[in-house]
């Protein structure tokens, strides 16, 4: 509450201050905005389909992400603000402007006075860049003459700080989302309602490209990557499959591993069919030596017979022939099988007239053993047939060794060659669906990518502004009231801080650190100085009632001591107003000073036990003794001690230093408890107030304050 007293004091003294001061601030902040531009909004509402919208990935059983919507949004907002994208917008407005403004009017694109600011500013070589038929021939020719210069114009445009071009007047576009729904709101301000509405409508074509750009950007270059490698690789695959089929043309090779089981079905017949016709063969061979060594000299003339060796020839070529053709036939109705018939009746026909040879050959009718002729002729001719065969069959599959042989020594490398062909076939083929199926990704990522940009739409297009906006010079003015007011009040209350001047009860007893008994005033000043007469006599009696209420009334004889740190305090004054109150209430009073009445210097002073010691006194009731200042001499404990009062003069203009405050804490050391007063000498008549009450003059506005300083707002 004091603190709230404190400042309402504040307030009221410097009242003057705050009130011109903030009211000139005011009338220059009126004078200045006289001329000031209104400004103009344009927004429009982007849909963006994040959350809410349709696309491949979406489904029945997919879980809506809201950080991947988040994320989203944040992109959008993001390259909407793009540096890049705002330089293509400043860069669209200019060329725009500078194609369509008139300098006699304004029109849609831009008012008559920013035309003919940017065209007067414009250098002759960058207009000449200007092609009024054609907008995309002007904004090719000015990208192609931007550099990064100091020097370019174009460059500068968006990089100095023109205020409708600049990259720091674009950044102030507006983009923000509606709560955390699918759409976005962007707008924008400008003092030109066409500059306004056309960098929003621009803004809203460049920033759809730059989005399907970055998004299409990098799945694009992932497409023409796989697009590239399933070209390469299918070239290499088919020219694989392709030496695949030469190499199985030039080695006869249909199925190979077909090929190699017959070729190994046939080694394991023919080497069970070779160890039957060889058993054959020596068998009958066996069976033809026993016959033939018990046949008589006739019957073996026979085999040196020319007729019967032709014969046998014969047979042995026909037999090889018909054995060669029935280990190579494998068709019925193949012209082997017809030459297999020829050769077997040939055979036959041979084997039928050896027979009637050796029949009618034969001239005994017994053998050395008794055998008929007949018999052991038949005998041996059919063991001779089988041995004729069976020699035949083994030359024939004796050859048909060497064909197998030949067969494994041909498909072994074959079969090698083609595995490893088969393996790097089988590698591309894997490769190849890999890098398709890649592909088909990538191209569904594209897809989903087209359906989600494709979801952007302008839902509320910006619209030509007719109104502006309220004006903010009442907000610029009335900003200008309250923070020069504020301002001034903060001066002054940080000089009240850091002043350290005892100007009243407040900042003395903050600053000496003991309770302030009264306050005297200066002289009046002002309109007060008709009332001085009034406010001294109230000051005089408030400083003899306080003084008054801390005697020792039981003492025949009370010493009021009147101290001070320095000359010129003040103490002689008090010290005479006092003891002419004391006189005129009758009380025996007498006032001693070191002026006149002691010798301050003196060792009886100094030491004194007693008043006695260095001044004589007689009956008095109260003794009011002026010591000198205590920066320059001492007071004697035995003094301070006797004193009922020991009264601290202070002036209220002057600093309180350390060195006061170190002489009062000595000083305060020697009194006894409670008998140390500090008493304010020259405060201002608002400090004396807080003592004494409202001083003269009563007036009206005088109460009012007063009242507002006491809070005494529901008393009548």
């Amino acid at each position: 509450m004091k603190i709230i007293k404190y400042i309402l004091r504040i307030l009221i003294k410097r009242k003057w201050w705050l009130i011109l001061l903030p009211f000139i601030a005011t009338l220059l902040a009126i004078f200045l905005t006289r001329n000031m531009n209104s400004n103009f909004s344009v927004s429009t509402t982007i849909f963006t389909g994040f959350a809410s919208g349709y696309s491949i990935e979406s489904g029945a059983g997919s879980k809506l992400d809201m950080s991947h919507v988040d994320n989203s949004m944040d992109n959008l907002i993001n390259i909407i603000k793009s540096k890049a994208t705002l330089e293509r917008v400043a860069l669209r407005l200019y060329a725009e402007h500078m194609m369509y403004g008139d300098k006699t009017k304004d029109n849609n694109t831009i008012t008559q006075k920013n035309f003919i600011e940017i065209y007067n500013r414009t250098p002759i070589a960058v207009k000449k860049l200007i092609d009024k038929k054609s907008e995309d021939n002007t904004l090719k020719k000015l990208t192609e003459y931007q550099k990064a210069s100091p020097k370019n114009f174009v460059y500068g445009l968006f990089n100095w700080n023109h205020p409708h071009y600049c990259y720091q007047a674009l950044n102030n576009i507006e983009v923000k989302r509606i709560t955390n729904s699918d759409m976005m709101e962007v707008s924008f301000e400008s003092d030109d309602p066409g500059i306004a509405y056309n960098t929003i409508r621009i803004l809203n074509e460049e920033f759809v490209k730059e989005y399907q750009n970055l998004r299409f950007g990098e799945t694009d270059s992932v497409i023409q990557y796989f697009q590239s490698e399933l070209l390469r690789v299918g070239g290499l695959l088919r020219h694989n499959e392709d030496s695949l089929t030469s190499f199985n043309i030039a080695n006869k090779v249909i199925n190979y591993d077909e090929q190699t089981k017959q070729i190994a079905s046939q080694s394991t017949e023919y080497n069970l069919k070779y160890v039957d016709l060889k058993m054959t063969y020596n068998s009958s061979k066996s069976l033809l030596e026993e016959i033939e060594n018990r046949m008589n000299v006739n019957l073996k003339l026979i085999k040196n017979n020319a007729k019967f060796i032709q014969y046998l020839d014969n047979i042995s070529k026909l037999s090889y022939d018909v054995a060669f053709l029935e280990s190579t036939n494998t068709d019925s109705i193949s012209r082997s099988t017809t030459k297999l018939n020829q050769y077997k009746k040939k055979l036959n026909k041979e084997e039928k007239e050896i027979n009637e040879f050796v029949s009618s050959y034969s001239n005994q009718k017994y053998t050395k053993e008794g055998l008929t002729v007949d018999n052991i002729i038949t005998e041996w001719f059919s063991e001779l047939m089988k041995n004729i065969k069976a020699e035949a069959e083994l030359k024939v599959l004796s050859q048909r060794k060497l064909e197998l042989d030949n067969e494994y020594l041909f498909y072994a490398p074959v079969g090698s060659t083609l595995k490893r062909q088969e393996r790097q076939i089988g590698f591309l083929e894997n490769t190849y669906l890999n890098l398709l199926q890649n592909l088909n990704s990538a191209l569904l990522r594209k897809k989903n990518l087209q359906m989600t940009s494709s979801t952007l739409r302008i839902l509320n297009p910006p619209l030509f502004p007719l109104n502006s906006l309220p004006s903010k010079r009442k907000m610029i003015i009335l900003g200008v009231l309250f923070g020069s007011f504020l301002f001034i009040l903060s001066y002054f209350l940080i000089l009240e801080l850091l002043d350290r001047t005892l100007k009243n009860k407040l900042k003395a007893e903050l600053l000496i650190g003991n309770d302030v008994l009264g306050a005297f005033p200066d002289n009046p000043k002002g309109k007060y100085r008709r009332y001085e007469n009034e406010i001294k006599e109230i000051s005089k009696h408030y400083l003899f009632n306080a003084i008054t209420n801390n005697l020792n009334h039981s003492k025949k004889q009370n010493i009021i001591n009147i101290i001070s740190n320095e000359e010129g305090e003040g103490k002689s004054f008090i010290g005479e107003n006092l003891l002419s109150l004391f006189v005129s209430k009758g009380v025996n009073a007498k006032y001693i000073s070191y002026h006149n009445d002691f010798n301050s210097d003196d060792s009886k002073y100094l030491l004194a036990n007693s008043i006695n010691d260095f001044y004589t006194v007689g009956d008095e009731q109260v003794i009011i003794i002026e010591h000198p200042a205590f920066k320059e001499s001492v007071v004697s404990n035995n003094i301070t001690k006797l004193a009922s009062v020991n009264l601290f003069i202070a002036d209220a203009n002057r600093a309180w230093k350390d060195t006061d405050q170190l002489l009062f804490e000595r000083l305060s050391k020697q009194c006894n408890e409670k008998s140390l007063l500090v008493y304010l000498n020259k405060t201002s008549i608002e400090a004396t107030e807080v003592f004494t009450g409202l001083l003269p003059p009563y007036s009206t506005i005088r109460k009012l304050i007063y009242k507002i300083i006491q809070m005494e707002f529901r008393t009548k």
